[in-house]
C-alpha cells in the first residue's frame, strides 16, 4: 500500500469575509463623521437651507402665466384710462386667477405687481417664511 501523501490545505488568495470587518484591520477608511453644530445635533453640512426669507414658489411657471393686467373674475385691462376687456361669460373667474384683485380692487400683472384702479402701485405684503417658525 502506498502511504498518500500529507493532506495539505491550499494556499488562500483572497480574504475570508465571513466575518465583520473592524476598523483596525487597517485597509479599511473610517466611517465619515460630520462635524455637530453646538446649538443642535444636526450636522454642518445640510441640504436644507434654513433661511427665514424662503418662500413657496408659485404653482404656475413663469413662462406660462398670463401677460398683462388682469383682476380675479379674468378681466383684462387695457388702456390706461381704465378701459378693460371683460372676461368670457364660461370663463370667468379661472383657477389660475385665484391670488388676482377682486373686481373693482385693482389689477395684477404677471410680475405679481398690483396697482389699484387708479393705477398707482399697491405694496406687497411682507414675505412670509415657508419654513416653520422657531419658537425661542
Amino acid at each position: 500500500m502506498n502511504p498518500s501523501p500529507p493532506h495539505t490545505s491550499p494556499t488562500v488568495l483572497f480574504p475570508n469575509y465571513d466575518h465583520p470587518r473592524r476598523n483596525s484591520d487597517g485597509d479599511q477608511t473610517p466611517p465619515l463623521r460630520l462635524p455637530l453644530t453646538g446649538r443642535s445635533s444636526a450636522p454642518l453640512l445640510r441640504s436644507v437651507r434654513w433661511n427665514e426669507n424662503l418662500v413657496c414658489p408659485s404653482p404656475i411657471p413663469t413662462s406660462q402665466r398670463r401677460k398683462g393686467w388682469f383682476n380675479r373674475r379674468g378681466d383684462q385691462l387695457w388702456t390706461n384710462d381704465g378701459a378693460y376687456k371683460p372676461a368670457p361669460v364660461d370663463q370667468e373667474y379661472p383657477p389660475d386667477l385665484d391670488e388676482y384683485p377682486e373686481q373693482g380692487e385693482g389689477w395684477m400683472n404677471e410680475e405679481c405687481i398690483r396697482i389699484d384702479l387708479c393705477h398707482r402701485l399697491i405694496p406687497k405684503p411682507p414675505l412670509r417664511s415657508a419654513l416653520k417658525q422657531s419658537k425661542n
